[in-house]
């Protein structure tokens, strides 16, 4: 019997890096700092700006409980002007590690804690402006312990769903975040190890 290889997708060439010639401009908007950075093409020396937002990390959990179903928030977005079914999460705070964080995320806005945190992985925020990791966590054995903690300017509804259904969440475009979209895969891709 022949054992099949596994398949290791060719790694594309690098491309060359870029280097930061100067920062010009720098404000401070509290949950992130924006910043004008000047970088010179590798190729021709050419100098170009780039606006970068210097963020703390960021976390993500998906709870769910030991009768598999899982815990969402429903809260208001002001950048879309929309209510959004997100997964629990926000910033690391710089005592914190990203599990410790989202375990307090997690129990602040849905006053449930979990009775095991597993690390699925992180992502970077956005690349191409953003200089945090967003850090994703699996909640297993969730329990409610109170009715939440929220802060001042929380407005936040937890929603309970079977596990089953968020995938028909995302296909009916409810769930849209990003994060709480890479969340649900990586742990999509946990199950099916």
């Amino acid at each position: 019997m022949v054992k099949a290889k596994p398949h290791n997708p060719p790694m594309p060439s690098e491309p060359r890096r870029w280097k930061r010639v100067r920062t010009t401009r720098r404000e401070d908007y509290t949950i992130f700092k924006v910043r004008e950075d000047i970088f010179a093409d590798p190729r021709d020396g050419r100098e170009h700006p780039r606006a970068i937002l210097e963020a703390d990390e960021w976390c993500n959990v998906l709870p769910i409980t030991r009768e598999g179903r899982a815990v969402l928030v429903n809260q208001f977005r002001f950048g879309s002007m929309a209510n959004s079914l997100e997964i629990p999460g926000g910033i690391v705070d710089h005592a914190e590690t990203p599990a410790t964080a989202a375990a307090r995320e997690l129990e602040e806005e849905t006053g449930y804690r979990a009775g095991r945190l597993i690390e699925l992985g992180s992502v970077w925020a956005n690349p191409a402006h953003f200089t945090n990791r967003v850090h994703s966590f699996l909640g297993l054995d969730c329990e409610p312990i109170h009715d939440g903690r929220l802060e001042a300017a929380e407005d936040i509804t937890v929603e309970i769903v079977d596990r089953a259904d968020l995938d028909d969440l995302v296909r009916a475009g409810r769930i849209t975040h990003p994060f709480s979209l890479v969340t649900i895969y990586f742990a999509s891709l946990r199950e099916a190890t």
